[in-house]
């Protein structure tokens, strides 16, 4: 989740008089539930992937929420408004902050191409800050997959060669990543004993995230909700 949202406002009063109070303890619940989940996305939250995540795979779970206008679906995407509102006006101090940026980026550019040239813009300056600015760029993406395999690293809790590991895992697909974190907490539900969990590596390049899982009864696994709450309280979006 992004540092610079630690947390959003919520409001007593709206919850004492909305809508919400027609809903049962266990719908408030699940909306808080969702709430963070959907804060922690940046409001981009896709409805099969609530429902798969805090529901196991439970269609109907939401529709108290839905009925009482709580929570809307939109294209497939959960949309809570009030979260909304919120992230809306951090985005226009961040689009600021930015444009802020970029100008003094660009009046200190144009300040060191003047005093090498007074006529004419220097075209290696210009390829030089291009490429600077790809390098930079480069960078954010390395520290963002490095932190998502942290947190898969940490989750699969098989300690075996995770350089070799983390190269497999930094070629993958964002829709791949995706889908570990949906797989993975049942997977590791089902190998309680990691003699016979696959090493992380063999679980990434045999792409075992999309594979049935079956455990001992015979009955598809399913994600506990002990360690559903658990993984979500220090979750953060993948990209």
């Amino acid at each position: 989740m992004a540092k610079q949202l630690p947390y959003f406002k919520f409001e007593p009063n709206e919850w004492e008089n909305g809508n919400i109070q027609m809903c049962s303890r266990e719908d408030k619940g699940l909306f808080m539930d969702l709430c963070a989940i959907y804060w922690s996305r940046l409001g981009d939250l896709p409805e099969k992937l609530a429902i798969q995540k805090l529901c196991g795979g439970n269609a109907s779970a939401f529709n108290s929420l839905y009925e009482e206008n709580i929570v809307e679906v939109k294209d497939g995407f959960i949309c809570i408004h009030f979260l909304n509102e919120q992230l809306l006006e951090f985005e226009d101090t961040s689009n600021q902050n930015r444009e802020n940026a970029r100008k003094g980026w660009e009046k200190r550019r144009k300040t060191k191409l003047s005093e090498r040239n007074a006529t004419a813009l220097n075209p290696q300056s210009e390829n030089d800050a291009i490429r600077e600015e790809k390098i930079r760029e480069d960078k954010r993406k390395e520290e963002k997959i490095k932190e998502v395999f942290e947190r898969f690293w940490i989750l699969y809790d098989k300690k075996t060669n995770k350089e070799k590991c983390f190269k497999k895992f930094r070629t993958l697909k964002a829709e791949e990543m995706e889908q570990i974190f949906i797989h993975l907490p049942d997977y590791v539900n089902s190998t309680p004993d990691k003699k016979f969990r696959k090493d992380p590596t063999t679980y990434l390049n045999n792409k075992s995230f999309n594979d049935e899982i079956i455990i001992s009864n015979g009955q598809n696994g399913k994600q506990e909700q002990s360690f559903t709450e658990k993984f979500f309280k220090g979750s953060t979006d993948v990209y």
